[in-house]
């Protein structure tokens, strides 16, 4: 069994998943945090977990709970809680170490960018970003202006400088690659004219569906994406990145990636999805932990433990949660 760990908003990557691969994969089990807050516990099995940048720093510390209670267990954890980098981290650390010339800075703390040209975003989630390119500081200022003057705080927003050149062709372009437990799996190159590469927006041909596939097939950079992974912490996601002059510029990893559609979808791309799913399919069945039996039961921190459901309590909720909380404390467990 292999259990994912998702947020309640964000179940549709994982589903999708689920339903166009089916019969392809090892035994998933699908399971939102605040189920397995509500119950402290969740099937065992190897934990995946996911969506970080939607849980609060409450709920970060009950998944970190749960991790290490699988662990103590001997269950494979991957995206454990405690070392997984963000966004923002991530491309801090990589800039630093010169391993990465994406410049990424924190507005909220007073912070001033110096590589031009870049762009505002949201430090956490996916939508698009706030701004188009900004070319210098004046436009930097008014840039910043203008989102205060549409009621837009700081308060997790980050300058990234804009690293990417077009292709002969005249598209920018995105690559992306999965990481399974270690085993990176190429997904996709994605063109597009405008310099926020969200999908494929360039026309199709049989030259550029034949350089995807192939590249699907060697897996050229597998090597150095796995040692990006493994600097971030994380064992399950997707690495979002472009390659400059041979070099490789990594733009963020998603914990909750989008997968590829394995029915329908682009007749265009569709020989490079056999590929995919059979290496998905490897990868999965070397992290399922088969033999795994009952439940895994934690306990989250007492102090932080009421913050951790946003629903609302009710007074039979509010009783059975209290019940557990006491259980648990009475056996021991973590």
């Amino acid at each position: 069994m292999i259990v994912v760990l998702v947020s309640d908003m964000n179940r549709w990557p994982m589903t999708r998943l689920l339903r166009t691969a089916r019969g392809r994969l090892p035994p998933i089990s699908l399971v939102d945090y605040q189920t397995a807050f509500r119950r402290l516990s969740v099937p065992a099995g190897s934990l995946v977990f996911t969506d970080f940048d939607l849980l609060s720093s409450f709920e970060m510390d009950a998944a970190g709970r749960l991790a290490t209670a699988a662990a103590r267990q001997g269950l494979r954890v991957l995206n454990h809680p405690v070392r997984v980098m963000e966004r923002h981290e991530l491309l801090a650390s990589l800039h630093a170490q010169g391993l990465n010339p994406v410049q990424v800075t924190r507005l909220e703390a007073g912070g001033r960018p110096t590589r031009f040209p870049l762009f505002i975003r949201q430090e956490d989630g996916c939508l698009r970003p706030d701004t188009g390119l900004i070319e210098n500081d004046v436009a930097l200022d008014a840039a910043l202006a203008g989102l205060r003057r549409a009621g837009k705080t700081m308060k997790r927003r980050i300058a990234v400088s804009f690293e990417n050149l077009r292709d002969e062709e005249g598209f920018f372009r995105k690559y992306g690659a999965f990481c399974i437990g270690g085993r990176i799996v190429p997904q996709h190159i994605l063109r597009d004219r405008d310099w926020i590469v969200k999908s494929h927006r360039a026309p199709d041909s049989a030259r550029f569906a034949e350089e995807e596939l192939d590249w699907v097939r060697s897996n050229p950079h597998a090597a150095e994406l796995a040692r990006i992974f493994a600097h971030a912490g994380i064992d399950f996601g997707r690495i979002d990145y472009a390659v400059v002059e041979g070099r490789i510029v990594t733009f963020e990893i998603n914990v909750n990636p989008t997968f590829p559609r394995f029915r329908g979808g682009n007749p265009a791309r569709e020989a490079r999805r056999g590929p995919i799913l059979a290496a998905l399919a490897e990868a999965f069945a070397e992290v399922d932990t088969a033999d795994a039996r009952g439940r895994l039961r934690f306990q989250p921190d007492p102090d932080g433990a009421r913050y951790i459901k946003r629903k609302r309590w009710n007074r039979i909720e509010r009783q059975m949660w209290k019940l557990r909380m006491a259980l648990r404390d009475r056996r021991g467990d973590e």
